[in-house]
């Protein structure tokens, strides 16, 4: 497959770092998705060179060309973004995964979510926003406040807020429905106080370490619930092989959204290094997208 594009993962950062729970046999190529053109095929199917597709998995997909599983392909409509494909798969399918499947979100429930401005915050407010949720979101500080002017959100809260009190007073003292943890912000902060009784807390990701201890106290006296989210796990647990209903339902939400224009951020393949810097401090906003030399808009 020719690499059209790419999509930076925070899961990345941490896989080249060996500090995932996945070790990949050394030496291998990071990457999690990309974009591309089948060029050539091995698997008795000719009608899929020429076809653009998602690839996924584990690795090797910081490349400009890839040999794959079919199994790891998604064959999408030729119209549809190239750098809107390579950073949609890990994203939705993790904000898919989070409210769909596991928090079984519903219509005017209220989700707080951290991490907002990245990829799959981003997901997430979109698909809250397609169940029709009140969504609240915490960024890292006011700078990136004014990424969110072109988001559906009740509110934007920053790390340095006191997020309880907040919330608190926000909502009229009836608190949320749901926490979307995707940057660890429970360790600096008692999110779980924000949660009303049954309440549910997902621990999507965690970043600069930030791995907290849970008062359980908390979960007891409030009759919470606890999730952690690994999509990819939990589809290959729960779907094993058929997997389809899953993948019918992403490709739904990316042609929704097939004409995005903006919450992106692009460099090219030579400045890789400087985008992984950029999503570890925290400086990157929405999906970053590397961009290779076959690069084009068909």
């Amino acid at each position: 497959m020719q690499v059209l594009a790419f999509g930076l993962n925070y899961i990345d950062i941490l896989m080249v770092e060996g500090k995932y729970q996945f070790k990949n046999k050394l030496p291998f190529i990071p990457g999690l998705e990309a974009c591309g053109i089948i060029i050539e095929q091995n698997c008795n199917k000719s009608t899929l060179v020429g076809k653009k597709v998602i690839v996924h998995g584990k690795n090797g997909g910081f490349s400009e060309e890839i040999v794959t599983d079919y199994r790891n392909v998604i064959i999408i409509d030729k119209q549809i973004k190239s750098y809107i494909a390579a950073g949609f798969y890990v994203a939705y399918l993790t904000a898919y995964i989070s409210l769909i499947e596991i928090a079984k979100a519903k219509k005017k429930q209220t989700m707080l979510i951290t991490g907002a401005s990245g990829g799959i915050g981003n997901a997430l407010i979109l698909l809250g926003n397609k169940i029709g949720m009140d969504i609240f979101v915490v960024t890292k500080n006011n700078k990136k406040k004014t990424f969110f002017n072109n988001f559906n959100i009740k509110y934007c809260l920053t790390e340095k807020d006191n997020i309880k009190e907040k919330i608190i007073k926000l909502t009229c003292s009836k608190r949320l429905d749901i926490i979307a943890d995707v940057s660890g912000l429970q360790k600096k902060q008692n999110l779980l106080g924000c949660l009303k009784f049954g309440g549910k807390y997902l621990i999507i990701g965690f970043m600069d370490g930030n791995f907290s201890n849970i008062k359980t106290n908390y979960i007891l006296i409030k009759g919470l619930e606890i999730f952690g989210v690994r999509a990819g796990e939990y589809v290959k647990r729960n779907f094993k092989n058929n997997n389809n209903r899953i993948i019918k339902s992403l490709i739904s939400i990316l042609k929704e959204n097939i004409n995005s224009k903006s919450n992106y951020s692009f460099y090219e393949f030579n400045n890789l290094k400087k985008a992984l810097k950029a999503i570890k401090s925290r400086k990157s906003r929405g999906k970053v997208i590397i961009k290779t030399k076959y690069y084009k808009e068909i």
